[in-house]
């Protein structure tokens, strides 16, 4: 089974708000930090991945609470 990306973005408290949810629900994520640390929140972005098993409930989740 593969990965889904859930979240991609430039917000380092999205993410964690995000990485929280998947947390507190027990859906094991994969985070990838692409930020560069010189130049946070300009260059880069980070990414969520679920299973694809959990990519539904995972997107209803953060859908709850969209910004």
């Amino acid at each position: 089974m593969s990965d889904i990306k859930i979240y991609s973005g430039t917000s380092q408290v999205r993410a964690m708000e995000i990485k929280n949810i998947l947390e507190n629900e027990g859906i094991e994520f994969q985070e990838v930090n692409k930020m560069d640390s010189s130049y946070a929140g300009i260059f880069g972005e980070i990414q969520i991945f679920v299973s694809e098993a959990d990519s539904e409930k995972s997107l209803q989740l953060i859908e709850r609470v969209k910004d």
